[in-house]
């Protein structure tokens, strides 16, 4: 692909590098070492000249990530220099595209809308779209975005760069704050259509919700948002489309409330200390955050109790189950401020089993600073013995979590066949084998020599993070991992970065 001239400035990629040093993928452990060479002096003039000209963009390499249930989403690593491109030409367009809120506090605006927004229907309608990101036409968007912005040489550009990168006429990537931009302008046709139909309807990214009188009005709704979807290309998810009544509706809002506030009370209560004098009873409350820590434990344990019961749940055990697993979000992040717990590690592997989407929230709490190094490499040795089956995702997030533990991954230990295992898959991703790299040298499962054949194997996606743990273990005559010196400014930044 060509970039029309005078189109990029090198001024346009300090902001985009900014941006990117900055960004978070939920879904995809994030390099916080390789992530500052964004900020590097001599960064905007390498982007800069690494888009000038013609240039092929890097196919993206894509790592199967696991969702709620059984299915999967393919989510895309790109090349540094693609990423950093990519956020150029949408921030072209932030002045003139709607910039989503994507926090917590407008999902929640979002579910509660039907109920909130003045409307008094008796039905709603609730639906999403399947593998959005993955189907949004590269065509449509251009005519979009081109109607909006009068950016023609802007949207070639862009369109150019996205066919380069998934090699076909459609798909965006995801976890990427850029293709989130994009996805709210396609998805607004949809919505306009929506609207011009009448209905009353509010949207959260690719999520719809649909307020009717009538359950015969639902039932058209959902044939107009069904139809209007495959329209652009789009396809709704049967298995997330419901009609509820109203007031059925609105006490499921509150059920995920309703019972970390049933769990916080019985922790409250058991915390609660009662002192008998002669003459007077006090009770003496816990601290508000010994009730919390409390509650967090209670609820991840609960989970895992009902976990063990398998298909023998009552339906009332199987809606609380589907509340305490969203519970388990919250409570790992708070109890990654505490010791390790031994009923909270035992649950850890029922989520990787079971719940293997909670994966990234695993991997923080054996990670944390509080957790102490020896029941969580035993846990973890124990836990591999029963040759549970983890993902090459899975151990992307896992493994450099428990590197700075002492003893993890140590000789004839499980978890070193296991990470030698994973990285010898064929089937593991190029990213996934990037980012256990600095783990495999750290740990002395590969040296230089193997790194480097390593290194020649990947796309320029994977090859900075060879060249990190290439620096850092590499003799000082090694002369094959010398010659990295001599590689694009990038790879060298990476190399002297694992060296420093």
């Amino acid at each position: 692909m060509r970039i029309a001239r005078d189109l990029l400035t090198v001024d346009d990629f300090v902001p985009a590098l900014e941006d990117e040093a900055a960004a978070t993928r939920s879904l995809m452990p994030e390099d916080l070492g390789l992530a500052s060479l964004f900020s590097h002096d001599g960064a905007a003039d390498w982007a800069y000249r690494r888009t000038a000209g013609e240039f092929t963009p890097i196919p993206e390499q894509l790592v199967s990530v696991r969702k709620a249930g059984h299915g999967v989403r393919p989510v895309a690593e790109l090349s540094v220099r693609d990423r950093v491109l990519y956020r150029v030409l949408t921030r072209r367009w932030l002045d003139r595209l709607e910039v989503p809120d994507r926090s917590s506090a407008a999902y929640e605006a979002f579910r509660r809308a039907p109920i909130n927004s003045g409307t008094h229907g008796n039905y709603v309608v609730s639906s999403d779209i399947t593998a959005c990101y993955a189907y949004i036409d590269h065509g449509l968007l251009g005519r979009e975005i081109l109607a909006r912005t009068g950016d023609s040489d802007g949207v070639d550009a862009l369109t150019s760069l996205l066919a380069g990168i998934t090699g076909r006429s459609y798909g965006i990537p995801q976890q990427s704050g850029p293709s989130d931009l994009l996805a709210e302008a396609y998805l607004s046709v949809v919505e306009r259509r929506l609207l011009r139909h009448g209905l009353r309807l509010w949207r959260y990214n690719d999520d719809f919700r649909v307020s009717v009188d009538t359950w015969s009005d639902a039932l058209n709704a959902v044939d107009t948002l069904e139809r209007e979807c495959r329209a652009v290309g789009l396809v709704l998810n049967e298995s997330k489309t419901f009609i509820s009544k109203r007031a059925t509706y609105e006490v499921n809002l509150d059920r995920r409330s309703d019972v970390l506030q049933e769990i916080s009370d019985e922790v409250e209560l058991d915390l609660t200390q009662v002192s008998i004098s002669r003459y007077d009873v006090e009770l003496i409350e816990p601290e508000a955050d010994d009730v919390t820590v409390g509650a967090a434990t209670k609820a991840i344990v609960e989970w895992s109790s009902l976990i063990d019961k398998g298909d023998d749940l009552t339906p009332e055990e199987r809606e609380k189950q589907a509340i305490l697993s969203d519970l388990v979000r919250w409570a790992l992040p708070v109890l990654s401020s505490q010791s390790a717990d031994d009923s909270v590690l035992e649950a850890c592997g029922k989520i990787l089993r079971f719940e293997q989407t909670l994966t990234p929230y695993v991997a923080r709490y054996l990670g944390a600073g509080k957790a102490e190094p020896k029941p969580t490499v035993a846990w973890f040795e124990g836990y591999l013995g029963g040759n549970p089956y983890l993902t090459p995702w899975q151990a992307w997030w896992i493994a450099p979590a428990l590197r700075a533990h002492g003893g993890s991954f140590a000789a004839d230990s499980v978890q070193r066949a296991w990470l030698h295992t994973v990285w010898n898959d064929p089937a593991s991703p190029e990213p996934v084998r990037a980012g256990l790299a600095l783990t495999m040298s750290q740990r002395k499962l590969i040296d230089a020599d193997g790194l480097v054949k390593q290194f020649d194997a990947m796309t320029e996606t994977g090859r900075p993070y060879i060249a990190r743990a290439l620096g850092g273990i590499a003799p000082t005559r090694h002369t094959g991992a010398l010659t990295l010196r001599l590689e694009d400014d990038w790879i060298k930044w990476a190399f002297d970065y694992g060296a420093a």
